[in-house]
């Protein structure tokens, strides 16, 4: 088993880490209760709900999806940026 190559890709775990990062980062702007009425369940459920990201972003990572982009937000391609 210690000589067994994983299929894992580095490029794809970075992506996804940015990706949970980002949807951690958006449900703590909003109070838990706030979306706890909008879903319509109770307040202690929400982060545990949350746990289930980290599988959601690899699979989101593997099939392409490098950002989010929240209301209000533009993102711009690379070559765009001014360096």
């Amino acid at each position: 088993m210690e000589r067994a190559k994983t299929r894992k890709n580095s490029a794809i775990e970075f992506i996804s880490r940015h990706l949970v990062t980002t949807a951690y980062q958006a449900i703590v702007r909003v109070r838990q209760t706030n979306i706890a009425k909008i879903l319509d369940v109770a307040d202690s459920t929400i982060l545990r709900r949350s746990e289930k990201l980290t599988e959601t972003m690899d699979i989101l990572a593997a099939s392409g999806v490098q950002d989010f982009v929240f209301e209000g937000e533009k993102k711009l391609p690379l070559d765009e940026y001014r360096y």
